[in-house]
């Protein structure tokens, strides 16, 4: 697929002259068509020039009904969302291994959930451990994810009170709360060299926030019905929507213009990584090394990455002759 996904039509009748003009999401993680290779190729991207070759943890954070309100009329909260949830998991791995170190930490704010409802959360790809000021990799002896929301919705609810997005009294209650709301999902440790486990993870970062799998439209009824998985609070797993109302819920996951939804904190801090480029290359000269080869973008290659699958091209068509042509 190419990166255009539609085309829309201009015309000036009286000067008998019309032309289309190219419609594209321009790289604004909302198309599933194009967008399924740019996230193979950010994945690739990501495991190569970003990721230590130390085991790495995915993390989501996720934060009750109430708040999400918010997040949906102050938008550049979003970006307090990202910062919150780094330093919550930062704050812990200090605490187990450090006050020194600090992990590496990949933050990707998602703002739909299962039926393409407003669900701001945060998908998080950090090291399973912190570095000491000297490169040194300190393991983390295990993740409690009660312990990480914790931090985390402190962390958050201040932020929000500091920009005047809610009370303090709503926030005590919230604190108060038996089931508050907050959740941390912790995975399994995945080790470096399981390269497929590390990419399908960073894919799941940048996903974009619908599938056209699960996606119906009734023409007849003029309706529009999507299907996911079993929704507990809903007691179903689809939904039903008019066109109109389904174009509005999915042009609420479209990112601002010039917000980035993808962060990077700790370790792997673009300055961060910038610094170590430049201690590496002020010391002695050494042989260079080969330039590495950018990741090839053809779609055959990313095919078979997605469906597991080499693609071949038959023996029998190799060698056989050409036959005569004819032209109608």
């Amino acid at each position: 697929m190419s990166e255009p996904t539609a085309l829309r039509g201009f015309g000036a009748p009286r000067a008998g002259r019309a032309c289309s003009v190219r419609v594209s999401c321009r790289g604004r993680s909302f198309c599933p068509s194009c967008e399924k290779k740019r996230q193979l190729l950010w994945a690739e991207w990501l495991q190569k020039e970003v990721l230590e070759p130390v085991p790495h943890r995915h993390v989501v954070l996720t934060m009750p009904r109430l708040l999400r309100g918010i997040f949906r009329k102050r938008r550049e909260l979003l970006l307090d969302l990202a910062q919150c949830a780094a330093e919550a998991v930062a704050e812990y791995v200090r605490r187990g291994v450090g006050a020194d170190t600090r992990p590496g930490i990949v933050v990707s704010i998602a703002t739909s959930g299962d039926l393409v409802q407003w669900h701001p959360h945060g998908h998080l790809l950090l090291t399973d451990g912190g570095f000491s000021d000297d490169g040194a990799f300190h393991p983390l002896p295990a993740l409690d994810g009660e312990a990480v929301m914790t931090l985390f919705r402190e962390r958050l609810l201040a932020r929000l009170i500091e920009k005047h997005a809610l009370s303090q009294e709503l926030a005590s209650k919230l604190m108060s709360w038996t089931h508050p709301g907050f959740s941390a999902h912790v995975g399994d440790a995945i080790p470096f060299e399981d390269k497929r486990a590390i990419e399908d993870v960073a894919c799941n970062l940048v996903r974009s926030p619908l599938s056209l799998k699960k996606l119906v439209y009734l023409d007849g009824q003029k309706a529009v019905l999507y299907r996911s998985r079993m929704n507990p609070s809903l007691g179903r797993n689809f939904e039903a929507m008019d066109p109109l109302e389904w174009l509005a819920r999915m042009t609420d996951h479209i990112p601002d213009p010039g917000r980035h939804r993808t962060h990077f904190h700790g370790f792997y801090a673009s300055r961060v990584r910038a610094k170590r480029r430049e201690a590496d290359s002020s010391g002695p000269p050494a042989e260079p090394a080969p330039a590495k080869r950018r990741c090839s973008p053809s779609w055959a290659r990313l095919i078979s990455k997605v469906y597991q699958r080499g693609i071949y091209v038959p023996t029998a068509a190799l060698s056989a002759p050409a036959g005569p042509t004819t032209s109608r």
